[in-house]
């Protein structure tokens, strides 16, 4: 037993880590018409994790079982326990009724797979769905049993903030090395995240994309903000224990950097999402008399910076662009073209038909590298993008009238996994490959899980966050409302489990990391 509590809590401290790691390294179990097999980190961890939750489950259920052989009358308070728990021990906090509530979801998903237009994709998606229950469980219920140290939050935060530290780090590299010529294999970046694109790289770090990178640090920045901001002996139990946290100098130092890294991204899902978070923590921080001008002033002052670096790596770079062509185009497309202060010989984009052909070329991967001596190198777009916006708006539509199609759709949906084929079949002029998915998590859930599947969400949604959770009288609420909102908004730019596991485990994590330092 104390072997697998060893095991349950360093794997408990490497998850921060480990998620960063959402697509390098990754193993390619080959391909299908309508899939890709691959095998992440974050899914290996996933699996191993859950493996030692179930023997840790069963180890426990013997040793219960053993000590209710011995024969003893029961009291009033075993009585009342054993009402609220048949499985041979009690999880504090959790009914035999709350748990049946939370697992209709992933049951109906398994069962969507029988009328799925993917059968093989819904029961991979199925079974990750079923690792994440299990997963959540146990960082919620089941590790509260292992009776955790008392210097379980700082342990937790420090891995939490040193792994970030080190992937910003290496973000920051991966632009550099960029402007100087290192090649994709090299710096590990996607194909559009290169100078080529706007003059200047947006990192994607070890993951598939920039949204993806940026979505990793929302956790890590609000977290280190909202230390800074509200860290106080008495209302502050996430950092009770965190005595190395205390010095509000590393704090700075730490909101700055994850900042500025997740600005660098230039990933507008999560940027609006970081925006809005920062809205939620400084509502809460008026309200509870914790403001302080740094939950302002650092966000500004790291945009400022970031954006003028963007500049300085345009002008430093292969491109023949300037330092205001490369603000100018940063603001450009991060305003949706709002903000418009290029130089009159950069107005515009060059040509409808010229920049659908770089973004095909983009991505089918055949995006030439062009630089040479000197700056001769034109940056493919000189401001906003309208396709990148136009091509998730597309495929909203699509899916909507797909699942309106017939009345069993928009029950049932088409199952699990089936969206990308029945939107190929349905429409096959706007979705040209059956591999497409929705890029917006609302929509998808829509289409491959119908009414029942959203109010199955909406369902363990609220018994999540019932009163009777503890959720609502948290002193940590600010954080946890915030990065929940965070990720809500970033669940409309895409869509899809194994890439964005953060926004699944990471909350829960946290809440477990608040729960402890709370009895301290």
């Amino acid at each position: 037993m104390k072997l697998l509590q060893r095991l349950l809590l360093v794997f408990t401290y490497s998850l921060p880590a480990v998620l960063f790691f959402s697509y390098y390294p990754i193993l390619k179990l080959g391909q299908n018409s309508t899939m890709n097999f691959e095998l992440s980190l974050p899914l290996l961890w996933l699996v191993l994790f859950d493996i030692l939750v179930i023997i840790y489950l069963i180890a426990l259920g013997v040793k219960s079982h053993q000590k209710s052989q011995k024969p003893r009358k029961p009291s009033q308070k075993s009585r009342k326990s054993a009402r609220y728990s048949r499985l041979g021990f009690n999880f504090p906090g959790i009914s035999d009724r709350r748990i049946f509530l939370l697992s209709l979801f992933p049951f109906f998903v398994t069962l969507s797979s029988l009328w799925s237009a993917n059968p093989l994709r819904a029961l991979l998606t199925s079974g990750i769905i079923w690792l994440i229950f299990l997963a959540v469980f146990a960082l919620l219920y089941v590790l509260p049993l292992l009776n955790l140290p008392n210097n379980f939050p700082r342990r937790l935060l420090v891995s939490f903030f040193v792994a970030s530290l080190l992937v910003c780090i290496f973000c920051w590299v991966q632009s550099i090395l960029d402007i100087f010529g290192v090649g994709r294999e090299g710096t590990l970046l996607c194909l559009g995240c290169t100078y080529h694109s706007f003059g200047f790289p947006h990192p994607s770090g070890f993951a598939i994309e920039p949204q993806f990178m940026g979505n990793l640090l929302l956790a890590p920045t609000l977290t280190a903000l909202y230390l800074l901001v509200f860290h106080h002996k008495k209302q502050l139990p996430i950092s009770k224990a965190c005595h190395i946290l205390s010095e509000r100098r590393l704090l700075v130092f730490f909101c700055v950097v994850f900042s500025s890294t997740l600005f660098l991204t230039f990933s507008r899902g999560a940027i609006y999402a970081y925006v809005i978070a920062l809205v939620i923590l400084l509502i809460f921080a008026l309200r509870r008399h914790r403001f302080r001008i740094g939950l302002i002033l650092i966000p500004a002052l790291t945009f400022i910076f970031v954006v003028a670096m963007q500049g300085v790596f345009t002008v430093i770079g292969p491109t023949n662009d300037s330092f205001l062509g490369g603000i100018s185009k940063s603001l450009h497309q991060l305003s949706l073209g709002i903000i418009d202060i290029r130089p009159k010989a950069q107005d515009g984009v060059a040509d409808r038909q010229e920049c659908e052909s770089s973004i095909s070329d983009a991505d089918s991967g055949n995006l030439a590298e062009t630089s040479s001596e000197g700056s001769s190198e034109q940056p493919i777009f000189e401001g906003y993008v309208p396709e990148s916006t136009n091509v998730r708006l597309g495929l909203n539509r699509v899916a909507f009238t797909t699942w309106t199609e017939n009345p069993t759709r928009i029950f049932f949906g088409v199952g699990l996994g089936g969206a990308g084929v029945a939107m190929h079949e349905s429409n096959p002029e706007s979705v040209a490959s059956p591999k497409e998915i929705v890029q917006n998590q609302a929509f998808s859930l829509l289409l491959e899980l119908g009414l029942v599947g959203v109010l199955l969400v909406i369902l363990m949604l609220m018994v999540l966050f019932s009163p009777r959770s503890g959720f609502w009288s948290n002193p940590a609420l600010p954080l946890f409302a915030s990065l929940l909102v965070a990720y809500l908004v970033t669940l409309n730019f895409f869509s899809g489990l194994p890439n964005a596991l953060q926004i699944y485990l990471l909350p829960p994590l946290l809440y477990l990391c608040a729960k402890v330092s709370r009895k301290l």
